[in-house]
């Protein structure tokens, strides 16, 4: 699927696309599938992406159980690690990934958090020379071949005063793989999932639903505007919060989607050719470290331009 909304809007999005692209490696002649994973971490956040041979992380859970995951899933390298916001179901275990695994880029949406996980993750990106990237909505990175990563969120001027900034203002990810489209959504909530339709947000086959299927999220508008067909909810069993919510998986329900819980089905693995999604669930040992197809890693990347690194100032999450 592609890009929805005014025509005006479609080209503001792919003018700022075009100048605003990263590169993580030349591309490869031997292109493989997209293999997308959504960890079984408990209550939080680990999406591993990989593409022709290159690895991205977005977010790294509530601790550093998500290391063992990675090593067990064979990845000893990041391209860009990604985290959506500073709480710390999403960032707890990110030091730690930071600190064991070879990492290229950090991004992150540039709002510091007070807590100590927040500053510790910062301290280690610092001390391990990882180039920090900002999240600057319409910055595009390609991945390989007809792969590509596009922020989308959160906007320039950050949304304040709304029921959790940090949620509203989490990193909104569009990662595209010929015709397959599917968001990455952190925690983002009502104003945010407001503000992707006013943009004209992409419909898509997969939604990572938002905010672990909170009902504050998955709005009827927002899912009436993406049409997703496949729903994946990153929880943990029995957690506090009572996620996911009821309202939300009435919503998705109503939406059509087929809904896929790490809670009750372990992890979710989607892989794309390009044109279809192929959804696979179980425990961590079902998938191992091997990947369908896998292409030969591809070339050195030239490095793009550093921003700017935040001040160091992650902590609970608004239920």
């Amino acid at each position: 699927m592609g890009p929805r909304g005014a025509p005006g809007l479609q080209a503001t999005w792919r003018m700022v696309l075009a100048l605003c692209a990263v590169w993580l490696g030349a591309l490869p002649a031997l292109a493989g599938p997209l293999v997308v994973d959504v960890l079984d971490i408990g209550q939080g956040d680990a999406i591993l992406v990989r593409a022709d041979g290159r690895a991205v992380l977005v977010d790294a859970g509530p601790g550093r159980a998500i290391v063992d995951q990675l090593e067990r899933l064979g990845v000893r390298r990041l391209d860009l690690a990604v985290a959506s916001h500073a709480h710390a179901d999403h960032i707890g275990g990110m030091q730690a990934v930071i600190e064991a695994v070879d990492t290229r880029f950090y991004m992150d949406n540039g709002q510091p958090h007070t807590t100590a996980t927040y500053r510790d993750l910062m301290r280690a990106v610092d001390d391990r020379r990882v180039t920090y990237v900002a999240a600057d909505p319409g910055r595009e990175i390609t991945l390989g071949d007809d792969v590509v990563l596009t922020v989308l969120a959160p906007p320039a001027r950050p949304f304040t005063d709304t029921r959790s900034d940090h949620n509203s203002n989490s990193v909104v990810l569009w990662l595209r793989h010929g015709t397959v489209d599917i968001l990455l959504t952190g925690d983002a909530e009502e104003p945010t999932e407001a503000w992707l339709v006013a943009q004209g947000v992409p419909d898509v086959e997969v939604l990572k639903v938002p905010h672990h299927g909170s009902d504050h999220s998955s709005t009827t508008p927002f899912l009436t505007a993406i049409k997703p067909e496949i729903a994946v909810i990153s929880c943990g069993r029995g957690n506090k919060y009572d996620h996911p919510g009821p309202d939300a998986l009435a919503r998705l329900e109503a939406a059509g989607a087929t809904v896929y819980r790490t809670d009750t089905m372990g992890q979710v693995r989607l892989v794309s050719d390009g044109a279809a999604v192929q959804v696979t669930t179980g425990s961590i040992d079902r998938f191992g470290a091997s990947l369908p197809a896998a292409a030969s890693p591809p070339a050195t990347a030239p490095v793009p331009t550093p921003s700017s690194t935040p001040s160091p100032t992650g902590g609970e999450e608004a239920p």
